[in-house]
């Protein structure tokens, strides 16, 4: 309804999630409501949620992102039933996104390195349209292809994608673990072994 509602104080719990084997980063909020918010908020999930945090107070790694709510989870009275315990649970907007649009689609004489970005950033693919300072890093493939797309999702597309694909760097001998997955800092499709090449942080 366009009102913004301020949850920090009511928070109880933030859980943030990377992972390489997941297309979107997600998360939930748990909160300790004693003021009725969830009737206010009347969860259908086209709300956002702003999320704004960092691990130090340079912020070298912070986050300050907007997601997407997507589900609200039971509400659990607390033990003077004054209050209400409950989580929201959000992800990045590009998985809704995803999960809205098809793409049916040929490619011809094209690595699958290009492919990934076309689906990503190409407007004319669907209603997925990820920002070209979202996409980090799309790691180089070897080899040219014709591949049709047969109506996929355009996060189902790439996953399929990537069972052919063969990172350019590590030669012809190189593996072909190739993953697509999103960082805070937005999606990369990479190799396993040029990410085991990178120094631990």
């Amino acid at each position: 309804s366009g009102q913004k509602i301020e949850l920090k104080k009511l928070m109880v719990e933030l859980s943030f999630y990377e992972d390489i084997y997941n297309f979107v980063v997600s998360g939930h909020i748990t909160l300790l409501d004693a003021q009725g918010f969830t009737e206010l908020l009347t969860i259908t999930g086209n709300e956002f949620i702003e999320i704004n945090f960092s691990k130090t107070p340079d912020k070298v790694n912070g986050i300050d992102r907007i997601f997407r709510i997507y589900k609200a989870g039971p509400r659990v009275p607390t033990g003077n039933l004054n209050a209400e315990v409950y989580s929201l649970y959000f992800c990045s907007e590009e998985l809704l996104l995803s999960e809205q649009s098809k793409i049916g689609k040929s490619y011809k004489g094209k690595k699958i390195s290009e492919i990934v970005t076309n689906i990503l950033t190409d407007d004319s693919t669907g209603k997925l349209q990820v920002n070209k300072s979202k996409v980090q890093n799309i790691e180089d493939t070897m080899g040219v292809y014709d591949f049709i797309v047969p109506k996929l999702k355009p996060f189902e597309a790439i996953s399929w994608l990537s069972n052919y694909a063969r990172p350019m760097a590590l030669g012809p001998n190189g593996g072909s673990d190739m993953l697509f997955f999103e960082t805070k800092n937005g999606f990369n499709f990479r190799s396993l072994q040029s990410m085991y090449s990178e120094d631990v942080y």
